[in-house]
This record gives structure tokens, C-alpha cells and sequence, in this order.
């Protein structure tokens, strides 16, 4: 196992951490399996099935840069902007890897949304992937998902398939 899988599990661990209302998200490690996501997280408790949002996972050991603090990860425009034209909410969770022990890394969550004219290589570090970001990520997952009529614009397509 290479320090990028790790990384992904951690990930898989950071959304699947306790908060104070409980266990938020279930999640499946898609990892290699698909080229944009690393990640399928679906909040837990909703009888609905359109609760969930696609996530892409990457590491560094380089730390931040000097003068903003940003995490130094990078992501080309290409994979960006597959996430951002995904029909659901899609995030770019960035770990800070640290190589002697795993468990120390800390992880930071940005939204991925737009068109993106280049490719990153550093994120903001100002979310914190914490109990209360946690609370934040389902309350906007939901919230998205609240204001998308996905059902009636499936039942409005035509299908040659139909029965």
C-alpha cells in the first residue's frame, strides 16, 4: 500500500468519525476504481437515496506554503473539472500526510464547483475536516439535495427502455 491508498482510508475515516449527533456518513472507497472519485459518501439516517456527494482525495508530506498556509497538493484542471460537472455535490478532501504516523495527518474539505481554467496546487486550509465540519458537509449535501428534483426530472425523460 502506497501513502496516496493510505490517505484514502484516512479520508474514509475523517467522514466516518462520531460527532455529536451521532454518525453522520457511510462511505465506499472507489479509489483507483474510477478516475475522478476516490470517494462515495452518503449520509446515514435519510430515508431518501439522493443524500450523497462524490469526493476526490489527495495527499502531500510537503506541508504548506510560506506566506498563505495553504495545503500543498495539486489537482489538474482536468480532474477538477469532471468533479465540478458531476450531477451531485462533489469535494476535494486534501490530507496532510504525516509520513511517521498516519494518525496525526490532518484533513481539510473544499467544494468543487464551476469551470476551472487551470489546475490547483495548493488548497485553503480553512476547513478543517472537524466534528462541527462535519455537521456542515450533511447539513449542505442535504440542503442541495432538498433543492434538486431529481425524481421528477427521471420520470420526465423519455427511455427507449421503458416496460
Amino acid at each position: 500500500m502506497n501513502d496516496g491508498e493510505l490517505s484514502e482510508y484516512l479520508a474514509t475515516v475523517f467522514l466516518s468519525r462520531k460527532t455529536h449527533q451521532g454518525y453522520l456518513f457511510r462511505t465506499v472507497l472507489i479509489a483507483g476504481k474510477w478516475p475522478s472519485i476516490d470517494i462515495y459518501a452518503e449520509i446515514i439516517g435519510t430515508n431518501s437515496p439522493k443524500n450523497y456527494c462524490f469526493i476526490q482525495v489527495k495527499s502531500t508530506v510537503l506541508g504548506y506554503t510560506a506566506r498563505e498556509k495553504k495545503l500543498k497538493v495539486k489537482i489538474p484542471k482536468s480532474k477538477l473539472n469532471k468533479l465540478a460537472n458531476f450531477n451531485g455535490p462533489s469535494y476535494l478532501i486534501g490530507i496532510d500526510y504525516i509520513e511517521s504516523n498516519p494518525f496525526k495527518s490532518k484533513a481539510y474539505i473544499s467544494a468543487i464547483r464551476g469551470t476551472y481554467s487551470n489546475g490547483l496546487s495548493s488548497m485553503p486550509t480553512d476547513n478543517l475536516l472537524d466534528e462541527n465540519n462535519l455537521v456542515q458537509l450533511r447539513d449542505e449535501v442535504e440542503n442541495f439535495w432538498n433543492g434538486t428534483n431529481t425524481f421528477n426530472n427521471k420520470n420526465n425523460t423519455a427511455s427507449i427502455f421503458d416496460l
